[in-house]
C-alpha cells in the first residue's frame, strides 16, 4: 500500500516537476540555438572530420544508422571539411556485383571528391600516408553546364557533359575494422575518397565511354582487365544515378566538376611499385595513366 501524502507535499512535488520540465525545455532551446549539445550523428561527424584532419584511421560507424542517415552524416562531414569551398566533383562506388557483395548492399554508393585529392599521372603516393590505399581504374566525365535539378534520362544528362577521360582513383580504406565494413560505413565516411588521377578530356561525341577496354599492369604484371560497361552495366546510367543521388543530398553540379562513375575490373589493394592503366577502343588507344606507390 502506498503511503498517503499531505496536500503540502503534493504541491511541492508539482512545483519540482514543473521546474524540471522548464529546465529541460531551456536546455533543449540552448542546444537548438547554440549547437552546444552533441547528437549521436554529430558525434560521428566530428569523429570523421577529425580523422580526416589528423590523418587517423576512420572510426567505426554507429550500426543504427540507415543509408539515408549515413548520407546525412557524409554531407555534414564533407561540408565541414570544405568550409564553403566547392567540391572537385563526385564519385560512384560499389558499382559492380562483386563490390556490392563485399559491402553487403544491392545498391551503388556515392561520395564527394576534394580538390586537394587531384594528382598528376606519374605522381607518387605513400603507403605510410595512405594506409588503406587501393587502386581503381575508372572513367571520368566532366560537367559542361550546371545541373541543379534531377535529370529524367540519359539524353538529358548527355547535354550537360562536355568531356570523357580516363581516370585512376586511389581510395583510402583505412578503417578500424576493415573486415566488417558495410555500405553504411562506406557512405558515412564519403566512400573512402582520397586521391585520383584524371587524363585528358575528349568530347563524348568522339569517345564512347562504354566502348573501351582497360588493363592494369603493376610492376610489369597484368593485375586485371575490364571494360567501360563494368560500372552498373552502362557508363551513362552510372553517371545519371550519381548525379541524381548527389542532387538528392543537396549538392549541385558545377561546370568543370568531374564525375567518377565507378571501378572497371577490380579494386586492387595498394602495393609498392609502378602501376599503369591503359585504355583501348578497338585499335585506338585512349591513353595510359601511371601511378607510383612507395612505402
Amino acid at each position: 500500500m502506498s503511503k498517503a501524502t499531505s496536500p503540502v507535499e503534493d504541491i511541492l512535488r508539482a512545483h519540482i516537476a514543473r521546474d524540471i520540465a522548464r529546465a529541460a525545455a531551456s536546455m533543449s532551446l540552448i542546444c537548438l540555438v547554440l549547437g552546444g549539445c552533441s547528437s549521436p550523428q554529430q558525434r560521428v561527424v566530428d569523429e570523421i572530420v577529425t580523422s580526416w584532419r589528423e590523418q587517423r584511421t576512420l572510426p567505426d560507424i554507429d550500426e543504427t544508422l540507415t543509408k539515408d542517415s549515413a548520407y546525412r552524416v557524409q554531407t555534414r562531414s564533407v561540408r565541414a571539411k570544405l568550409r564553403g569551398a566547392s567540391p572537385a566533383g563526385f564519385k560512384a562506388g560499389v558499382t559492380s556485383p562483386p563490390a556490392q557483395a563485399r559491402f553487403k548492399t544491392n545498391d551503388a554508393v556515392a561520395g564527394v571528391l576534394f580538390k586537394e585529392g587531384a594528382l598528376q599521372s606519374t605522381d607518387t603516393v605513400s603507403l605510410r600516408e595512405s594506409r588503406g590505399l587501393h587502386i581503381e581504374v575508372e572513367i571520368a566525365m566532366r560537367v559542361g553546364t550546371a545541373i541543379n535539378k534531377p535529370l529524367a534520362d540519359i539524353a538529358t544528362l548527355r547535354a550537360h557533359i562536355d568531356g570523357v577521360a580516363p581516370a585512376i582513383e586511389l581510395p583510402n580504406l583505412d578503417y578500424a575494422q576493415p573486415q566488417s565494413l558495410d555500405a553504411i560505413d562506406i557512405i558515412a565516411t564519403n566512400v573512402a575518397a582520397a586521391n585520383y588521377i584524371v587524363g585528358d578530356f575528349v568530347s563524348p561525341q568522339q569517345r564512347d565511354p562504354n566502348n573501351v577496354d582497360i588493363r592494369l599492369v603493376c610492376n610489369d604484371k597484368e593485375m586485371f582487365t575490364g571494360k567501360g560497361s563494368d560500372s552498373l552495366g552502362d557508363q551513362w546510367r552510372a553517371a545519371l544515378w550519381l548525379v541524381n543521388k548527389m542532387l538528392e543530398q543537396g549538392w549541385t553540379m558545377e561546370p568543370g566538376q568531374i564525375l567518377l562513375t565507378g571501378s572497371l575490373g577490380k579494386m586492387l589493394p595498394g602495393a609498392t611499385g609502378r602501376c599503369v592503366a591503359s585504355y583501348h577502343s578497338g585499335n585506338a588507344q585512349w591513353a595510359a595513366l601511371e601511378v607510383n606507390v612507395t612505402e
